[in-house]
């Protein structure tokens, strides 16, 4: 639950505006223009760091944004009185759930390839086409008795969203939910909340300021994922998804008095790769962090490279943590993981008709354990010794026999227990 909470904690942007409303409704005529234009602004910066970093989707919802603020901002100067400024909003209405649904059937590609450039062309060309047809007030303002009425009511009083575009992007929306809960991506939540928030925009466009405020929490959205990639990119392990070793030395760095430090080994890891190959040495490296990522007594996680894990324990007694680690060590120990067998088949056809086969079993089961060495902080330690002599009994607890847990001097070896079925 509380991984859901992170995940859209995000969303929490979107409502921002009605926060900042009761402190900007009258401010000066300076600000106000500052304000006005700070949804461009917000939106090209998106875009640059999305191609610097590579988030092709989210370069793209930038630049639509951007798009669709400067087409607000020419509609609602004119007035939407005038049947071209209201023809001018009713067009880019209709663009925004348009886009966003060609945009959830693109691929993350980077802006700056071939594909990439084709996709920012083809994204701008539709609102090129409106600030041209701008150009054109009375031929633009030519097609508004042609409009379905659909277009034309609101949704509500002192609002200016249509029914039909309302009920156009409810379902994207969902859409939009239903891949956030699957993907579990902050990408996907930022896509939510960037239609959202733009949706609100076109709702209070009879307050300008206010609708400002909407598109700008829509690109702080947007600028808020690349920030949180960039930060996965640089503190977090790509292929356990636990915080890399770079993230360690920060937490060491804001550590108290009392800790503990735990190094962990997987016990002949070589072995698999040279049996199974790298492909089960991954597949053996997540299921290991799953493991160990379920870790009492408040220990904090980390890869510390190759094969090796440590874990944090802030101000814990000395039991709390043996017994922690021994309760994951005797987890990894336990668990029923199962590779195919180095045997089988090469061949596709073969391989899928030997598995139809009862008697047949491609697959066998394989017992990994881990060593732990831990150490407490003596006084006037810092953490780089503390992981030292952590190290020196994590090679104790190997030449011990293995899967076992040692302690620097402080706490009595475990020794392994049996596994159960």
């Amino acid at each position: 639950m509380l991984r859901f909470i992170r995940l859209f904690f995000p969303l929490l942007l979107v409502a921002l505006p009605w926060g900042l409303w009761p402190f900007v409704r009258e401010t000066d005529p300076v600000l106000e223009q500052l304000l006005k234009g700070l949804p461009i602004l917000l939106a090209l910066t998106a875009l640059l760091l999305a191609a610097g970093f590579k988030r092709g989707r989210i370069g793209l919802a930038s630049l639509a944004l951007a798009c669709t603020a400067q087409l607000l901002g020419l509609a609602g100067s004119r007035g939407l009185d005038a049947p071209d400024a209201y023809m001018l909003f009713t067009a880019t209405s209709l663009l925004l759930p348009l886009f966003y649904l060609w945009l959830m059937l693109q691929r993350d590609t980077s802006l700056l390839c071939r594909l990439g450039i084709i996709k920012l062309l083809g994204s701008l060309a539709p609102f090129a086409l409106l600030l041209l047809a701008w150009q054109q007030p009375e031929q633009l303002a030519l097609g508004l008795p042609s409009l379905p009425t659909y277009f034309i009511e609101v949704i509500a009083e002192h609002s200016l969203l249509t029914r039909g575009i309302f009920w156009l992007s409810l379902p994207l929306l969902l859409l939009y939910f239903v891949l956030t809960l699957t993907r579990r991506s902050v990408d996907e939540v930022a896509l939510l909340g960037a239609l959202l928030a733009q949706l609100l925009a076109l709702h209070s466009l009879q307050t300008p300021l206010l609708s400002a405020l909407f598109l700008a929490s829509a690109a702080l959205l947007l600028c808020t994922a690349i920030i949180l990639h960039i930060y996965a990119m640089a503190f977090v392990d790509t292929l356990t998804g636990v915080p890399a070793r770079r993230a360690l030395e920060h937490h060491l760095a804001g550590l108290g008095r009392q800790y503990a430090i735990a190094m962990l080994d997987i016990d002949h890891f070589k072995k698999f790769n040279d049996t199974y190959g790298h492909d089960v040495g991954d597949q053996v490296l997540r299921m290991v962090a799953s493991q160990l990522n379920r870790v009492t007594a408040g220990g904090a996680l980390f890869r510390y490279g190759g094969e090796e894990f440590t874990i944090v324990f802030r101000g814990q007694r000395e039991e709390e943590v043996i017994s922690a680690l021994d309760a994951v060590r005797e987890r990894v120990a336990n668990y029923p993981m199962k590779v195919r067998a180095p045997q089988r088949p090469k061949n596709h056809r073969t391989g899928r008709k030997s598995r139809t086969d009862a008697a047949s079993d491609n697959t066998e089961q394989v017992k990994v354990t881990i060593s732990i060495g831990a150490a407490w902080r003596k006084a006037d330690e810092k953490p780089a010794m503390v992981i030292k002599r952590a190290d020196k009994a994590l090679y104790k607890a190997k030449g011990a026999g293995r899967n076992r847990v040692m302690a620097d001097g402080v706490a009595t070896p475990r020794r392994p227990r049996r596994a159960t079925a």
